[in-house]
């Protein structure tokens, strides 16, 4: 069973509930990474998932333009290792708190294509440790999209798909749920480093408050399926 089906059986119920803000107004953006690499380093109380091509973990994903024109760029499983810049990385500390099974968490996020284009922001959630798997809920902030020098008109996938950059809201983006889980024991919570820990992303781009305003936009409750192979 791949990371991402197990969160979807494990998770669905956080993600509906944590949804509420992202599903208030247009979803924009939706980005799914499985099988990242995910690494702690307990001295620093920091963690990462990266994309990568092992033996044992080969990252792969969808980012989802949701709003018309809509498209859907493919990133085959190991393209990071392509003769290309794709990749994904997302770094959050775990900070404990009175809690023991939970922890506080801020960081940044990047999301590249095959051309250079890159999305990336901060975000800031809690740590969830639950029997069997360590969730992060949060939210990303002060997102935006940085074209690249030599394409920047759309975000490309590696394994075919595209989409148009020219999204209907002015950046910075905000207010979006991220889900990030991966197999862990809640009596050993964050209390040793360890390494390459399949690890599954899901995150939502949402328009700032101040954009709304701006064009006006209604209130749409996004629901959608992930197409697999």
């Amino acid at each position: 069973m791949s990371t991402m089906r197990i969160f979807g059986v494990a998770a669905g119920a956080a993600l509906l509930a944590a949804a509420g803000s992202a599903s208030a107004t247009t979803v924009l953006v939706s980005m799914r990474y499985d099988s990242l690499a995910g690494s702690y380093d307990a001295a620093l109380q920091q963690f990462t998932a990266q994309a990568v091509d092992t033996a044992t973990l080969r990252s792969s994903g969808e980012v989802s333009r949701l709003v018309g024109p809509t498209g859907q760029a493919e990133f085959a499983p190991g393209f990071v290792s392509g003769a290309n810049p794709a990749d994904f990385n997302i770094n959050v500390t775990a900070i404990p708190t009175a809690n023991p099974n939970r922890r506080t968490g801020t960081g940044t996020f990047q999301s590249i294509d095959k051309d250079g284009d890159m999305i990336s922001g901060q975000v800031n959630g809690t740590w969830i440790a639950t029997p069997g798997y360590i969730f992060f809920n949060g939210y990303l902030n002060n997102v935006v999209i940085t074209p690249s020098a030599s394409e920047g008109t759309s975000f490309d996938g590696t394994d075919g798909g595209s989409w148009g950059l020219n999204l209907p809201s002015p950046p910075p983006y905000e207010g979006a749920v991220v889900q990030l889980v991966f197999g862990g024991n809640p009596s050993t919570f964050f209390a040793n480093s360890f390494q390459d820990r399949a690890t599954g992303v899901t995150a939502q781009l949402i328009p700032t408050p101040a954009s709304i305003a701006l064009l006006g936009l209604g209130t749409v409750v996004v629901a959608g399926g992930r197409r697999r192979r």
